[in-house]
């Protein structure tokens, strides 16, 4: 079974978070530790934008992404509900830890004054809607997402075997097996539906 929950947290972070810049110690730079206030705005923000709704969209992304998985359609309904629940409670009951750990990430990353901006903002009504709506919102863009996604695996498929020089059937095993990967059917499921 793939690691479904590694999967939400990277839906999370990219459908909900602001993109964080690579860090400047990557450049040879060193920066100084977050300040205390810092580092208390970018809690604030962080649990304003994870919003009570995220159990249910991690339910329902997961209830997608079971659909398509035929080790889980292999298994009893019952035992099906089951696992779901108990991944999507577990996954929610992890969101404290998620932001403890992101903390540090974004008090690094934003000034003080961007903190601010983005507590005053997102503490407003207008904000908090916008909040939850970028929640609610994660299932329909991850299927929006995931529609493109074959024809991503077919372009990369065909570069690499451009590269270095697959026969036709080289490069079919591999698209299969980064279809597999990407925890999709086979092309020939798909075709057949």
């Amino acid at each position: 079974m793939r690691l479904m929950i590694v999967c939400l947290a990277t839906a999370l972070a990219a459908t909900t978070l602001p993109a964080v810049p690579v860090a400047a110690q990557s450049s040879g730079q060193t920066t100084a530790a977050p300040s205390t206030r810092s580092s208390e705005l970018a809690r604030q923000y962080l649990n304003l934008i994870m919003t009570d709704q995220f159990e249910g969209v991690v339910r329902q992304m997961l209830g997608t992404e079971f659909e398509n998985d035929a080790e889980m359609q292999a298994l009893p309904e019952e035992d099906r509900r089951m696992i779901l629940s108990l991944t999507a409670e577990l996954t929610a009951d992890m969101v404290p830890q998620m932001i403890t750990e992101m903390v540090p990430v974004y008090a690094a990353t934003f000034t003080e004054e961007e903190l601010t901006a983005l507590v005053t903002f997102y503490g407003t009504p207008q904000g908090r809607s916008i909040a939850a709506k970028s929640i609610a919102v994660m299932p329909e863009a991850d299927r929006a997402v995931m529609s493109v996604v074959p024809q991503l695996l077919e372009k990369m498929a065909g570069r690499l075997c451009q590269h270095y020089g697959c026969s036709p059937e080289e490069q079919r095993e591999m698209l299969e097996g980064m279809r597999e990967g990407a925890g999709m059917a086979p092309a020939s499921a798909e075709r057949s539906k």
